[in-house]
């Protein structure tokens, strides 16, 4: 019997690792245009880059590891009933259940990899991640804004402009700074001969302040040798969450934090969900590979004319069917109020159900 299983267990290594793989370039797509953008039109150095990559690998390996075993599991399991291997394993005593115990433990065992890169690895991988950024904003300005390009935050009702960059001494010259305050019309304005961007603040030298009242009139003019203003102060996403830590970029406790200090706010209360929602899926994501490692071998087990090709087929089926389904989990959250805690185990559940299912279907005809 341990021959047969450590079979199996060498078997399933290289069908997973390469499922894994392909999930992982396939989420790693939009990271890949996303960096190559900053390489080209932000003069990024290319260490960073590669840097950067690394650090969002773990992430991503948390949503791809539970679909590449389930896919390696197809393969191998649909490849032994194809050559007949199971019906000899059956024929020699073998119970269906001893032939699935080597995937269940196969899945158990990629679960603890998941939480652990979830919970050890991610985190740091995520701070390395911010760290990054805000090293970038003060050595490379223009991966923060572009020359001649006015931008906006209306939502703290800010706005700039910079003439000219220079990335080598992380400065900027002519900057122009809107601030819109209260239901005033008019913006206060400030313009700035030239900028230097520290670490997390833009310093401001030769700074003129114009304020206006509601008719347009000029009310008072100041004048700065130097102003400092932190680059948060701009840079929010749609949400109200700082630009260096949206929700991808929170470990399990920051999203916690975030929900629960922003769970009570009418106005922040979607995004407030939605961390919830992330922080459970981090968690939930993992466990599905025991249930995609078990089901696996049961839709595998018996079809000996579907071959490879059906069992990719298959495979890609059910793991779309299941993104499908912690999406509209997700709506249901969202839009029908459902419990976080309720809805997120719902595609879990549906695949133990699954697994019980036709456990007892192949059970029965056996």
């Amino acid at each position: 019997m341990k021959i047969i299983d450590k079979y199996i267990y060498n078997s399933l290594i290289l069908p997973s690792v390469f499922g894994i793989s392909i999930f992982t370039f396939i989420l790693m797509l939009n990271v890949l245009i996303e960096a190559m953008e900053r390489l080209f039109a932000s003069d990024l150095p290319f260490l960073s880059v590669v840097d950067y990559f690394f650090y969002v690998v773990p992430g991503i390996l948390v949503q791809t590891i539970p679909m590449g075993a389930f896919l390696g599991v197809m393969l191998v399991y649909g490849g032994l009933s194809e050559t007949n291997e199971i019906i000899a394993m059956e024929g020699s005593g073998i119970s269906l259940f001893r032939i699935i115990r080597p995937a269940f433990i196969f899945g158990l065992i990629l679960t603890f990899i998941g939480l652990g890169l979830e919970i050890y690895v991610n985190p740091r991988a995520l701070e390395n991640i911010n760290k990054q950024t805000k090293m970038l904003l003060a050595t490379r300005p223009n991966s923060l804004t572009e020359e001649k390009i006015f931008l906006t935050n209306p939502e703290k009702g800010f706005g700039f402009y910079i003439d000219k960059v220079d990335n080598k001494k992380a400065t900027a010259s002519q900057f122009l700074l809107l601030n819109k305050q209260g239901n005033n019309p008019y913006p206060v304005i400030f313009l700035a001969k030239s900028a230097r961007f520290d670490p997390g603040v833009i310093v401001l030298s030769d700074v003129k302040g114009y304020s206006f009242d509601k008719e347009g009139n000029s009310q008072v003019a100041a004048e700065y040798k130097e102003q400092n203003v932190p680059v948060s102060t701009f840079f929010t996403s749609e949400e109200g969450e700082q630009r260096q830590k949206k929700r991808s970029e929170m470990n399990l406790k920051e999203l916690r934090e975030f929900y629960n200090n922003n769970i009570g706010n009418p106005e922040m209360k979607e995004a407030a969900l939605k961390a919830l929602i992330e922080s459970y899926q981090r968690v939930i994501g993992p466990l599905a590979s025991v249930f995609l490692c078990w089901l696996g071998v049961l839709l595998s087990v018996g079809n000996r004319r579907s071959g490879k090709g059906i069992s990719f087929g298959i495979s890609l089926i059910v793991i779309f069917g299941y993104i499908a389904i912690v999406n509209y989990a997700k709506i249901m959250i969202l839009k029908n109020n459902v419990p976080v805690s309720i809805a997120m185990w719902i595609p879990n559940f549906i695949l133990f159900l699954l697994c019980v299912y036709f456990s007892i279907k192949k059970y029965r005809r056996h």
